[in-house]
């Protein structure tokens, strides 16, 4: 991903932690979740701020985040049993969940599937290599 592609998601994901943390902030605000909700997601979206400004990190912040969606569509699908929803569950489960269960275990995004040329790219092999 290019440098400017990871600075533009720092700062939107900077400016969605801070909306999510004036939301916390103010608890006559009349959502449906605590504030406890809120801060979580300030602080996820802090991590992805951090991942995308420095890549030495994604060891920790692609693992925090990975587990971070896994755990959230494995509580969906919980929530979810008995329901009419139970389907799309099961399906957000298999197409984010599993493969964000695998990146919390490896730290890096499978290199199988339809879809894995868009985290893991090969290098243009017409492009002459430097020196």
């Amino acid at each position: 991903m290019s440098r400017g592609a990871r600075i533009a998601i720092a700062i939107a994901a900077l400016l969605c932690s801070s909306i999510f943390l004036m939301t916390a902030l103010d608890p006559d605000s009349g959502f449906p979740a605590s504030p406890s909700v809120f801060y979580g997601l300030a602080a996820f979206c802090v991590i992805i701020a951090i991942a995308c400004v420095f890549p030495k990190s994604h060891p920790i912040t692609l693992r925090i985040i990975g587990t971070m969606i896994f755990l959230a569509y494995a509580v969906y699908v919980v929530d979810s049993f008995n329901t009419d929803n139970l389907p799309r569950a099961l399906m957000g489960f298999i197409v984010w969940g599993l493969p964000s269960g695998y990146l919390a275990l490896m730290g890096k995004f499978p290199d199988w599937g339809a879809g894995s040329q868009a985290f893991n790219p090969k290098q243009d092999e017409e492009k002459p290599k430097k020196k």
